[in-house]
């Protein structure tokens, strides 16, 4: 890694740089579950939600990278044993910020990905990784998953699992050199028109082997 990238908890401060990269690796699926019409106005509630505590897209479970001062690149990650609890608390947080009808919204447009299994029991389940793109292949990314792979070992977790959208093919290779392999690839049944989302590869790593030197971005 660089001397001048520097990994870091997130706090509630950096919720614009960090829904920025958020909605690199969501697109039009999060425009879509958010019930936004232009990823400007999804980035501006991932924002919001960025700020709160307790649901897997908080800066309470986020590690960013800082390059020159500025921030680069952010990981998601969170215990399998945790991940239930906090993506209902992610629906209770939109509605706090948002409504509760928007709360429902949320819920509804969601159902369908509900049973897609992203994570196992006994897994560090990272839900993002992403890169902005000026930053790219100076190591950001690689330092972002290794530094996952560090906390899940300090929490006594032997396995790292991930998802990639099915187009995202930058993304699936970097983690196939990162040690990742496929478990299962899920065909999703959401339909939603103008939806860049057709499912995902489900990918696991036993936790041990040393990572490859490479870098990329963009998790599911």
């Amino acid at each position: 890694m660089s001397a001048s990238i520097i990994l870091r908890p997130a706090t509630p401060e950096d919720a614009d740089p960090a829904a920025v990269l958020m909605y690199e690796t969501m697109g039009t699926l999060g425009d879509f579950l958010f019930g936004q019409s232009a990823g400007t106005e999804t980035i501006r509630v991932l924002a919001a939600l960025f700020r709160e505590r307790g649901h897997f897209l908080s800066y309470q479970y986020s590690v960013l990278a800082e390059a020159d001062g500025t921030v680069a690149g952010i990981a998601q990650e969170i215990p399998e044993s945790e991940l239930s609890k906090a993506t209902l608390q992610l629906a209770r947080t939109f509605s706090k910020c948002f409504g509760w009808r928007a709360g429902l919204g949320l819920a509804w447009r969601g159902f369908p990905l509900a049973f897609e299994g992203d994570a196992e029991a006994g897994e560090f389940y990272i839900s993002t990784l992403a890169v902005a793109p000026e930053y790219r292949k100076r190591g950001i990314g690689r330092a972002l998953l290794e530094e996952s792979e560090r906390r899940a070992r300090d929490l006594n977790i032997s396995t790292c699992s991930l998802s990639v959208m099915l187009h995202n093919a930058d993304a699936f290779r970097f983690y196939q050199r990162m040690g990742y392999q496929v478990d299962r690839k899920v065909i999703s049944r959401l339909r939603a028109p103008g939806v860049q989302y057709s499912g995902f590869h489900r990918m696991i790593k036993p936790l041990g082997s040393r990572p490859a030197e490479t870098d990329g971005a963009g998790s599911r």
